[in-house]
């Protein structure tokens, strides 16, 4: 089997229905991609895919895929040298990927003081206890931020259980800002900013 990078590690897990995925995490980019090994219906056959994580329009999925793929694809050329080529000629119908394991993640929409309009949103991640696991809320939550196009950050577990303890706060919309550790009274200004001023008359900048 191939050497992996220091800052990759795979667990291998049992599929529904029978199969195996050998899914793949790096360091700081999160959960990679997964490969899947499944039984054909009706055939001895294992059908081996490779599939990498997040959606094809977050720009990290480009980043996954940049270090996944290459790694990913000479492992199951190696796992089908082990399996064998398949001697049935028939067409073979691959069976459908089955969907990652699924996790309500809580989040909230700041309004506007004024109009009720939404101006930001808050995931809260209380799992995201390294740069990895921030990722892995980015990823799962892209698509519906991305949708409501508003500033929107992701905040990590609290450092302690006091009201005013810090944590680490990541933003990841609309532009991605380095990892921050703040406290309320350092990050909740910047909510009230937003929530004042998005229907404050705009100043005429021909004055």
């Amino acid at each position: 089997m191939i050497s992996l990078p220091p800052d990759i590690t795979f667990e291998k897990r049992p599929l529904p229905g029978g199969g195996w995925a050998y899914e793949f995490r790096h360091r700081t980019l999160g959960a990679l991609g997964r490969i899947l090994l499944q039984s054909l219906p009706g055939r001895r056959d294992t059908y081996i895919s490779c599939e990498v994580a997040g959606d094809p329009a977050d720009p990290r999925t480009a980043e996954r895929r940049a270090i996944f793929e290459p790694l990913g694809l000479e492992i199951a050329r190696q796992m089908e040298q082990i399996v064998g080529s398949p001697t049935d000629k028939r067409p073979i119908v691959p069976p459908a990927p089955p969907a990652e394991p699924g996790e309500v993640v809580e989040s909230k929409l700041m309004q506007c003081s004024t109009c009720n309009a939404f101006v930001a949103m808050l995931v809260f991640a209380p799992g995201a206890t390294d740069a990895g696991r921030f990722e892995d809320y980015a990823r799962r939550m892209y698509p519906e931020y991305s949708r409501r196009n508003l500033p929107t950050w992701i905040i990590g577990p609290a450092s302690g259980p006091g009201p005013e303890d810090s944590a680490d706060i990541l933003q990841v919309w609309p532009t991605r800002k380095p990892l921050q550790r703040l406290t309320p009274a350092q990050f909740n200004p910047r909510l009230d900013r937003l929530a004042a001023n998005h229907c404050r008359p705009k100043r005429n900048s021909m004055r």
